[in-house]
C-alpha cells in the first residue's frame, strides 16, 4: 500500500476542496430548514431571554420595589407588555409560514438585552432620570420596531 504525502500545494488543494465542499452543503439546505432553525432555535432563545426578566418581576417588578420609581411602574408594565407582543409577533411570523429573518430575530434580542440591562443595578442606587432616560429610550425602541411588523 503506498502512503500518500501531503505537500504544502496538495494540502491547499485538499483545504480549497474540503471548504467546496461544506459550502456545497450549506448551500444545499433547503430554506425551510431555515425556516424551522430560526422558528424553533429563535424563538426559544427569545422566550429564554424574556423569561429571565420576567422571573425577576419584570420591568414593572424592578420599579415597584423602588421607592423613588413607584410612581413610574405603569412604563414598565408598558414595556414588558410590549417585548411580550414582539415575540408573538415572531411566533405569529413562523406560524404564517413566514420566515423571519436573522436580523429580526437579532433585533429583538438587542431590544430584550437592553432591557436585561436595566436589572445591572439597584433601581434606588442610581439618578431617577438616568433609568427613567434608558427606559423611555427602550420604550420608543420597541415602539418603531412594532411598527415594522405586520399586525
Amino acid at each position: 500500500m503506498t502512503k500518500i504525502q501531503f505537500t504544502p500545494k496538495k494540502w491547499k488543494l485538499f483545504s480549497v476542496f474540503m471548504t467546496f465542499i461544506a459550502l456545497s452543503f450549506f448551500l444545499i439546505q433547503t430554506p425551510n430548514s431555515f425556516a424551522a432553525d430560526i422558528c424553533k432555535e429563535g424563538l426559544k432563545e427569545l422566550n429564554g431571554s424574556q423569561g429571565v426578566i420576567q422571573a425577576k418581576g419584570g420591568i414593572w417588578g424592578y420599579l415597584e420595589k423602588s421607592s423613588g420609581l413607584k410612581d413610574k411602574s405603569l412604563l414598565g408594565l408598558q414595556i414588558d407588555g410590549k417585548l411580550q407582543r414582539l415575540i408573538v409577533a415572531f411566533e405569529s411570523l413562523c406560524e404564517e409560514g413566514k420566515t423571519p429573518t436573522p436580523k429580526l430575530h437579532g433585533l429583538i434580542l438587542g431590544l430584550i438585552g437592553d432591557a436585561r440591562m436595566v436589572f445591572n443595578k439597584d433601581a434606588d442606587r442610581q439618578p431617577k432620570a438616568k433609568i427613567l432616560e434608558k427606559l423611555n429610550n427602550l420604550n420608543k425602541n420597541v415602539d418603531e420596531l412594532l411598527a415594522q411588523l405586520p399586525s
